[in-house]
């Protein structure tokens, strides 16, 4: 009956699109219902209220006609019209009737769909906890009934709930495998959608080129979806992300630019929150600019479309720098004024960050005023919040412990139900099972009596028929036992097979790299940590001369580990030594730029959509032992310089290491890859030093720094990576080598190897 109901909605809404609004007079029972559900979902973005009057027109059909999935589905595009006006109170008294029906009903698509969009209006009312709970029942549900599409969206969901409690390893994880669904599935407005989550997550981390290269294909994707739908909301949310992270990046102008173009977009679209947003946004980039006439007029105007549609959304960060601009001009009173109202909705909300900056800002305020009692104690309350949180550490980690509980419940509780629900179905299997045996033994024993006194002969035949069917069924069984033996034995062989070929590819790269004998001729002392993932690894190092005696040190990190990695590590290999056989007086980084022409022409890369986008991350150093010169370029990958005191500073560095005997200098590689880049084919940089006998030069890869492990599993990190180098300059390249191994080991624990691991160390 579900499946006939589900074919004639979707057949009425097909031929519905074309029906103008006086022919619903016609129309009666359930085919006007479904027509007016149709009319509801078009008209629900464009004009939400007209959209709520249809839909109450349609709920009062479905409750007259008295049928359940009717019923449910009506309160569900009911709840999500208020929803799609911000009326968020009314939208979850709709949302949970409905599905409360489906529950009832065992709706289980229903049950999903409506869980799925409580947790959104959860999570825009900040109840993150039961947006939590929410997604993740929707997403049990849509597992069991394999629907791919609905998982990806639960996936998203809830990556997106753990960026906001600051579990970023796992909102990666979510968001990833959402996007591998959504890329098998080839739905365009998931993959835009879930790129885009991810650009946000980059951001929060404060990784901006990241998450430009994530929010920039998402705003392609939407343009594309806009051309055939009409619908500009994805469009708008990719400029505004990226308007935010031009925000961040300090480019103020090409910040406003996207910002205003989505202001004119939802300015058409009559969408008073989206204009709201777009002004606090103008207005804060415009304060922090110094154009405070601007900021004055940005802020009040989204104080009033707020107040037009009561959007509370960053309503204490508004109010906070009307009250700075407002101090800027003197107005003190008022100014204090708005950023205690700010601060009054920031504790109400218990926004820590916001209540720390309010804070903040009025001891500013109060010292301006000569308050200075006043002033101390706003600034002490400050610092006391400040450190309290430890720049929101505390405070992430107090959720995430309350968030882990949560989870750990919600689980719990998930298989209590599910051992009572199991418990039942035995229960009534085994009654099934009980009846079919006794009934089975009722007409057996009628049969084997009537059989006895009437055709004993008969029953006999029929016994020996049974046994020639029994022996029959137990050649069979046999025959399937052994063919399912031969296939297990052939799928082990064709294991070992592939593990063998892969061993072996395993010896052909290491016979490419440089041999050790040549290392020790070419290198005055070295070290090489290396450390696949897998067997083979995309990691490798190249030492080689140049043909006019110079001294050429290459580590670097291709796209993927394992046999991907290995197969463009080979093929990287192979160009590296192509240009430095041929190199006569080249720069470090003109090697740089010619591999990358190389790599792009040699996997067709383009840029469209489709194409590879492999490429590796490399450092090279070019070493004059003549003049005692060191030129080095990267792609972004380091190199690390450790020299004793007394001699003479590094002349070059971007950051530096001190201990009581040596000084550990970085240089910093230009953020761009070896491989195609949407920036263009910019040169790459080249450093020159000038070099001491005691120099310990440092290259590597981003697998040790980026291992997880320790007492919180977090990452090990370049910082940790330099001090633990600093304090092995009393040791030999040999004992350094031992060291990283042991301190990797501890670090790790039982935690899995996240990437391919090399460090190699040297002097000349």
């Amino acid at each position: 009956m579900r499946a006939y109901s589900f074919f004639l909605f979707t057949l009425l809404f097909f031929f519905s699109s074309n029906l103008f609004p006086d022919e619903l007079e016609d129309v009666k029972g359930e085919e006007k219902l479904l027509l007016l559900f149709d009319k509801c979902e078009k008209l629900r973005v464009t004009n939400p209220d007209s959209a709520i009057t249809i839909a109450l027109q349609a709920l009062d059909i479905a409750v007259a006609m008295n049928k359940d999935y009717s019923i449910a589905k009506a309160e569900h595009l009911l709840g999500y019209c208020y929803y799609g006006r911000n009326d968020f109170d009314l939208a979850i008294a709709h949302l949970n009737k409905s599905l409360q029906i489906a529950r009832q009903n065992q709706l289980d698509d229903w049950i999903a769909l409506g869980l799925n969009r409580i947790g959104n209006v959860y999570q825009l009312k900040s109840n993150n906890l039961q947006a939590f709970d929410a997604y993740k029942e929707a997403l049990q549900i849509n597992q069991k009934l394999e629907n791919r599409l609905e998982i990806a969206r639960s996936l998203g969901n809830l990556g997106s709930i753990y960026n906001l409690f600051g579990s970023y390893p796992k909102s990666i994880e979510y968001f990833l495998e959402a996007l591998a669904i959504y890329e098998k599935l080839s739905e365009q407005e998931g993959i835009a959608w879930t790129s885009l989550s991810i650009a946000r997550l980059f951001k929060r981390l404060g990784l901006y080129e990241k998450a430009i290269q994530y929010a920039e294909p998402a705003l392609q994707k939407y343009r594309e979806l806009q051309d055939k739908t009409g619908s500009t909301n994805g469009v708008t949310l990719s400029l505004s992300e990226l308007g935010s992270i031009y925000h961040h990046l300090g480019l103020f102008d090409k910040a406003i630019e996207n910002i205003q173009t989505v202001l004119d977009i939802n300015i058409r679209n009559h969408n008073i929150q989206g204009q709201a947003a777009n002004h606090l946004s103008l207005g804060i980039i415009c304060f922090e600019k110094g154009d405070i006439t601007n900021a004055e007029k940005d802020l009040n105007r989204a104080l009033d479309l707020k107040r037009q549609v009561n959007d509370s959304l960053d309503l204490s960060k508004l109010y906070r720098y009307l009250g700075e601009t407002m101090i800027l001009r003197n107005n003190l009173q008022l100014g204090i004024g708005y950023i205690e109202k700010g601060l009054s909705i920031a504790q109400k909300h218990q926004l820590l960050m916001d209540i720390k900056d309010s804070y903040l800002s009025l001891s500013k305020a109060q010292i301006k005023k000569r308050n200075y009692p006043k002033a101390l104690e706003y600034q002490t309350l400050f610092s006391a919040l400040k450190d309290s949180i430890n720049s929101s550490e505390i405070a992430r980690l107090e959720m995430q412990y309350d968030f882990d509980k949560r989870e750990k419940e919600q689980e719990l509780i998930t298989k209590q139900r599910d051992a009572v629900q199991q418990a039942k179905l035995e229960r009534q299997q085994m009654f099934t099972i009980f009846t079919a045996i006794a009934l089975f033994l009722t007409l057996l024993l009628a049969s084997v009596i009537f059989y006895f006194y009437k055709e004993k002969k008969k029953t006999n035949q029929v016994l020996t028929i049974q046994k020639n069917e029994i022996e029959k069924q137990k050649h069979e069984i046999e025959s399937q036992r052994d063919i399912a033996t031969r296939q297990r034995d052939q799928i082990a062989d064709q294991q070992k097979q592939i593990t063998d070929s892969i061993r072996y590819a395993s010896r052909i790269q290491s016979a490419v790299f440089p041999r050790e004998q040549v290392l020790g001729r070419l290198l005055k002392e070295h070290f090489i940590f290396y450390k696949p993932k897998n067997i083979v690894s995309g990691d490798f190092y190249w030492v080689s001369e140049l043909h006019d005696g110079r001294l050429v040190v290459a580590t670097a990190d291709c796209t993927g580990h394992g046999v991907p990695g290995a197969f463009m590590s080979m093929l990287s290999m192979t160009l590296l030594k192509e240009l430095t056989a041929t190199a006569h007086d080249v720069a470090a980084g003109d090697i740089l730029f010619k591999l990358r022409s190389l790599i792009i022409a040699s996997l067709n890369q383009t840029g469209n959509e489709g194409d590879s986008v492999d490429g590796l991350d490399l450092s090279l150093a070019i070493i004059d032992k003549k003049t005692n010169t060191l030129e080095y370029a990267g792609a972004f990958m380091p190199i690390m310089i450790c020299r004793r005191k007394g001699n003479n500073s590094l002349e070059y560095s971007d950051d530096r290491v001190d201990s009581d005997s040596f000084e550990l200098y970085e240089i910093k590689a230009d953020k761009m890859p070896i491989g195609y880049y949407v920036i263009g084919e910019k040169p790459f940089t080249t450093h020159r030093v000038t070099l001491v006998d005691s120099d310990t030069i440092y290259m590597m890869t981003d697998g040790y720094c980026d291992q997880f492990g320790g007492e919180k599993n977090y990452k090990f990190l370049l910082a940790n990576f330099k001090k633990l180098l600093i304090n092995l300059q009393h040791m030999t390249l040999a004992e350094q080598k031992k060291v990283l191994s042991q301190t990797l080991d501890t670090y790790m624990g039982n935690q899995k190897q996240v990437d391919d691991i090399l460090v190699l160390g040297f002097r000349v």
